[in-house]
């Protein structure tokens, strides 16, 4: 990893413990391809360049293997994690899309109508990204806060938690199809999120699953043509 790389992204840490501090920055580095795809990560160096030692940057890539944005080899050491094959997005994909469903369940059950505003919101705000020149930096995150809050609504602690655990990498894959279609909040986001709050909102349970496996599916098939395209660095 080079100096500048280390240094822009290894700053003071505020209110958080050096772990936590470290874990984002690089975090932050990995998911704006800083840090590309196959990259070393060298514990020894951050260790140095933090001065400080080798155990919070341990502890911090360590949270990184769990979010799986970095791999331990025998022989590499710690690298920047590869999604580059169908396999890899299958099983992201197929996670997300079991635990969102099963949140929207219980968001049928559980969610109070203000939290329903709260959503109907985001797709708002969405809405008004879509009017300009957005970045896609930012129609990513404002897609992935709709999922994040949808999740939150549903009452169910432990599939918001797992699901946290796995958004660093659906991320990436949302911010790679969306540098390859950068129209596609304008073009269909917005409205797939619409019909989702749209059918939560009368409790039409068949309906708000039918269009968020609708959505999901359209997602995966969109990183799933980029990559036959070649569209992803392996």
């Amino acid at each position: 990893m080079s100096t500048d790389i280390r240094e822009s992204v290894l700053k003071a840490p505020v209110n958080r413990t050096l772990s936590e501090h470290i874990a984002e920055r690089l975090r932050e580095a990995i998911l704006n391809k800083q840090l590309k795809p196959g990259e070393r990560v060298v514990e020894r160096d951050l260790a140095e360049t933090m001065q400080t030692s080798r155990g919070p940057v341990r502890d911090a890539l360590k949270m990184l293997e769990n979010e799986g944005l970095v791999v331990r080899s025998a022989h590499r050491g710690t690298v920047v994690a590869q999604i580059n094959n169908i396999a890899d997005i299958e099983e992201i994909y197929s996670v997300r899309e079991a635990l969102e469903l099963l949140g929207l369940k219980y968001a049928l059950k559980n969610a109070s109508d203000e939290q329903i505003n709260e959503l109907e919101d985001i797709v708002n705000r969405m809405a008004d990204v879509a009017k300009r020149n957005y970045l896609q930096d930012e129609a990513t995150d404002i897609d992935l806060s709709f999922h994040r809050a949808l999740m939150r609504i549903s009452g169910h602690k432990r599939v918001f938690a797992l699901w946290e655990e796995l958004s660093s990498q659906i991320r990436l894959l949302l911010l790679t199809h969306r540098i390859k279609h950068p129209m596609d909040l304008r073009d269909v986001g917005v409205l797939a999120h619409r019909r989702v709050v749209d059918a939560l909102r009368v409790r039409d349970r068949n309906r708000a699953l039918d269009e968020l496996h609708v959505h999901l599916r359209a997602s995966y098939e969109g990183i799933v043509g980029i990559l036959q395209n070649g569209d992803i660095p392996a």
